[in-house]
């Protein structure tokens, strides 16, 4: 049964259940979810929520729930109202999206006199440069503790503190400084911007927002998720399978696109502009060349504050890792709550088995020409290992949409 609910952003505590006409969530990896939900203001039910004041935006958070697990929660931010239908409309999207709107700034700044984010230049009295009292300075440790770091400098500020679980931090003695990170205030860089930033480079974690219960199953709480330098993605250790094959498989509605707008085998990046300097990274795979390709070339100029000529190498790096091959996405739809089979055991996995990260197997069984059985694209069938990069669902609660991707060759 699919539920959803409101409840208050700061405590995380559940305020009330929402009835709805549509509810269309959607996960995807490394994004914040969104949950759409509308809602019959003529409905005497619904009347009586008070919506103009218990779903109020940035205020407010929405979830939606299936199979006793949450599925998608974070902050209401639009709300939309539509007098002759008497319907309303909420908007949220996952609480990654909060960071979005919080800088990478120590609790000093907001009592320091805005004319001392820059400072005399101790080297030449006619310049300035940022205050250093106001950057964030973050060593030794993981780039996942750094994105862990960020958000708990973000939480110090008065109203930061939404409930957030962190895990454990991780040190590492990196004498490169690759590892090394500092933010310097007055380029008011966003946290959830940095934290993309440092799952961008090779190697960086994944990082995520677990919406969950709380033990007392009386509101919600988010883990923060991240990866690790030994295992950077987020991933259950369970391997999970849908199977093409069998009769009455729960899979319909399968698709492939492929999209090769981001490949490339040279790859440019830009920086430098905080010390107003320019740099420029560059990397080069010849593997599509070698394959009789085209030269083709990235650039991203989304990097301009980096001011560490091996950090910007890494985002070139990782750019033209990320270009040997199509963006190739597996979609299909599965049901939320399969049949189950002769012995009483549902026949594929049910809603809730599995999350955004996950590995799983599909099996396809090869093509018989003759008999035009199975598939006439992948025509000699098999195992292919997958990974779920998308689930998405709506208030029917019948059928799941997954997207997955096929695993990256290093």
């Amino acid at each position: 049964m699919t539920e959803y609910f409101i409840g208050n952003l700061m405590t995380g505590r559940r305020l009330q259940s929402l009835p709805v006409l549509r509810g269309p969530w959607d996960d995807r990896l490394h994004v914040a979810e969104t949950i759409g939900v509308t809602v019959d203001l003529n409905d005497p039910d619904v009347q009586a929520l008070g919506l103009r004041n218990s779903a109020t935006p940035a205020q407010a958070f929405l979830a939606v729930v299936e199979n006793q697990t949450v599925m998608a929660a974070g902050p209401i931010w639009t709300r939309d109202y539509d007098r002759p239908n008497r319907t309303l409309e909420l908007g949220a999207a996952g609480l990654a999206s909060l960071w979005d709107h919080r800088m990478i700034l120590p609790i000093l700044a907001a009592s320091i006199g805005v004319d001392q984010f820059t400072i005399p230049d101790p080297l030449d009295a006619t310049k300035t440069i940022p205050n250093p009292a106001l950057s964030t300075a973050l060593l030794g440790m993981s780039l996942g503790t750094i994105a862990k770091r960020l958000v708990q400098q973000a939480r110090t500020w008065t109203g930061g503190n939404v409930p957030v679980v962190f895990q454990a931090d991780e040190f590492v003695t990196d004498p490169t400084g690759a590892h090394d990170r500092t933010y310097i205030g007055a380029n008011f860089k966003p946290v959830w911007e940095a934290i993309q930033d440092l799952m961008n480079v090779i190697g960086g974690p994944e990082v995520n927002f677990l919406p969950r219960f709380t033990s007392d199953n009386l509101g919600i709480e988010w883990l923060m998720q991240t990866g690790t330098e030994a295992q950077p993605l987020i991933t259950s250790p369970s391997v999970l399978a849908w199977d093409l094959t069998v009769p009455e498989s729960p899979i319909s509605d399968f698709s492939i696109h492929e999209d090769a707008s981001g490949m490339g085998s040279l790859a440019w990046q830009t920086g430098g502009s905080q010390n107003s300097m320019v740099l420029v990274a560059r990397a080069y795979d010849a593997t599509l060349v070698n394959a009789n390709f085209p030269l083709l070339e990235k650039v991203d100029t989304s990097h301009s504050s980096v001011s560490v000529q091996g950090t910007l190498d890494g985002y070139a790096a990782s750019d033209v890792l990320a270009g040997r091959t199509t963006n190739e996405v597996w979609s299909f739809t599965v049901r939320a709550y399969p049949v189950a089979d002769s012995d009483g055991a549902p026949s594929a996995p049910t809603v809730g088995d599995y999350t955004v990260g996950d590995f799983c197997d599909i099996f396809i069984a090869p093509y018989d020409p003759a008999t035009g059985m199975n598939d006439p694209y992948l025509t000699e069938g098999g195992t292919f290992r997958m990974r779920i990069i998308g689930i998405s669902g709506d208030e029917q609660g019948e059928e799941i949409k997954l997207s997955l991707a096929p695993l990256v060759k290093s």
